[in-house]
């Protein structure tokens, strides 16, 4: 098994340079495989330098933010690498955001335009007259009835023409993309992602991800996530090899859908793994070519057993989106069940206590981490200069994680610090549930909680206070949240409180509700009200 890492004379630090470089060395290899299409390394390259002039024709400028609204899709690539090659930058938003969060992040980000897949049109329509995004492209893979304004523009149109837009000369510190992330105490935070942040972390990835000249790495999960980008998409690009994309994650499908694109790397999450391994046993579960799967949340107690009944090798990982998809990583030929592994080649690691002094060998603590390279972590957070020195208190980056380390500097996974909530791979900022939640008329005061789900990860739990004399029938409450918040942030459950216990500064106390039991609790499922997804 030889190294595919970058040769000592492929060095890049912009995305751009590197679509260009790789477009030359692989002009008719397979980079992207969609279930619309597969693109190769020379059309890639050819598109992101048509579309960045459709950019530049519409008045997109250096430095502008695009955002995007789109699913797995070809024009996800597009936009993204045009971008990039336009000297742009890409603002990837979650296509479950509606309401709110969705006016938001979009406020926030001040975007000059916005690609939209026309399956999203009905989420934006009600917020599009309170923001002020002067260009609007939308893309249609699915053919969807929606009735759009006519002062949209069709996605295609960007490409229409053959003439290409030299590339503009990008520095490894300037911004490539803003990833919200879902904070605490107040709205979503936008992390500035350097262009040299994307690269270095696909390269680090490569060399602890046992790649051969063969490999091929799938992914279901969403490209508006680093996840897919850096891991699957960005990680395949530098080492010359295909990266094959679902729309969405199939329990019942994954396998098979893994084995029609050959991958032999797949990226799992820990509500992935449990409900895959909890799926009836099917003979596709090792028909498949898959060797190698990177995971977020594997457990010692199913680690063995899942490698067993699928034929793969788990290679278990820890990232965020501030500091790399990936910044801990199992090394490949040294792998320790339970462990999220070693620091890669970019950054430093350490277990600190609540006055970042660093604790002894197995005591929990506070997982904190800071480049070793320049720019290969966030800039920081847009619009937000307090938030960006509070997280880099010390000059480290404070993860908000609990783990512990062993002597050989292992690290372990324990439990949160901060109370971000993590459902399916989603990080949500209680914040953003009961702020929703307390619009209702009957409601006096919401607390939102993470609670144990049986897939792994948490479940969203809502204790709820009401107004003096005020009812409301929790179907309707649950209705409401259906309304206005995205799907993966509605509660699963519900409980009526006489109030919501505080401290002396009238602080919500979290972790007693968290540990309340025999309360008098609705559950959404049970009551019939199903997820609306748009």
């Amino acid at each position: 098994m030889r190294d595919l890492v970058l040769d000592a004379d492929e060095e890049y630090h912009d995305i751009a340079t590197l679509v260009e470089a790789k477009a030359h060395k692989n002009p008719e290899r397979t980079a992207f495989r969609f279930p619309q299409r597969s693109i190769t390394y020379g059309e890639v390259a050819r598109e992101a330098a048509r579309i960045a002039q459709g950019f530049d024709r519409a008045g997109i400028r250096e430095n502008d933010r695009v955002a995007v609204l789109l699913f797995n899709t070809p024009e996800f690539v597009d936009s993204w690498f045009g971008l990039a090659h336009r000297g742009s930058v890409l603002v990837p938003l979650n296509t479950g955001l509606k309401g709110e969060i969705l006016r938001y992040e979009l406020s926030d980000a001040a975007p000059k335009g916005l690609v939209i897949d026309a399956r999203c049109w009905p989420q934006f329509a009600p917020v599009r007259s309170a923001l002020d995004i002067p260009q609007v492209w939308v893309a249609d893979p699915a053919r969807s009835a929606v009735s759009l304004p006519t002062e949209t523009r069709p996605f295609a149109e960007l490409l229409d023409s053959d003439e290409e837009l030299p590339r503009v000369h990008r520095d490894p510190w300037d911004p490539a993309a803003i990833m919200y992330t879902s904070g605490t105490t107040g709205p979503p935070k936008g992390a500035i992602i350097p262009h040299e942040q994307y690269v270095r972390t696909a390269v680090e990835i490569g060399r602890r991800s046992r790649l051969t000249p063969e490999s091929v790495l799938f992914s279901a999960l969403p490209l508006f996530h680093c996840n897919a980008q850096e891991m699957t998409g960005l990680t395949a690009f530098v080492n010359d090899l295909t990266a094959a994309f679902d729309e969405r994650f199939s329990a019942s499908g994954f396998w098979e859908s893994a084995g029609r694109n050959r991958a032999t790397h797949v990226s799992l999450l820990i509500s992935m793994i449990n409900v895959l391994y909890k799926q009836p046993a099917r003979p596709t579960d090792r028909t498949h070519r898959v060797r190698t799967a990177l995971t977020a949340g594997a457990g010692r107690e199913i680690w063995p057993e899942f490698e067993r009944r699928f034929g793969v090798s788990i290679i278990e990982l820890y990232g965020m989106t501030e500091c790399g998809c990936t910044t801990l990583m199992n090394p490949p030929d040294a792998i320790r069940v339970g462990s999220v592994g070693t620091p890669l080649g970019f950054v430093e690691a350490a277990v600190v206590d609540d006055h970042d002094r660093e604790v002894p060998e197995g005591v929990r603590g506070e997982l904190v981490v800071r480049p070793s390279a320049p720019f290969s972590m966030f800039s920081g957070y847009l619009n937000k200069a307090e938030q960006t020195i509070d997280a880099w208190r010390n000059l480290w980056f404070h993860t908000g994680d609990y783990v512990t380390r062993d002597k050989d500097g292992y690290f372990y996974f324990v439990d949160r610090k901060k109370d971000v909530i993590r459902r399916r791979g989603e990080n949500l900022a209680p914040y953003d549930v009961e702020s929703v939640i307390n619009r209702h008329p009957a409601v006096f005061e919401s607390v939102v909680v993470g609670v144990p789900s049986p897939l792994g990860e948490e479940d969203v739990k809502a204790f709820v206070q009401l107004r003096p004399n005020a009812t409301v029938p929790p179907a309707e409450l649950f209705e409401f949240c259906n309304e206005h918040l995205p799907f993966y942030m509605v509660p699963k459950y519900i409980e009526f409180v006489d109030e919501i216990p505080k401290t002396a500064n009238q602080k919500a106390q979290r972790y007693l509700l968290r540990g309340r039991r025999g309360g008098n609790e609705y559950d959404r499922e049970a009551l019939g009200v199903v997820l609306r997804r748009a």
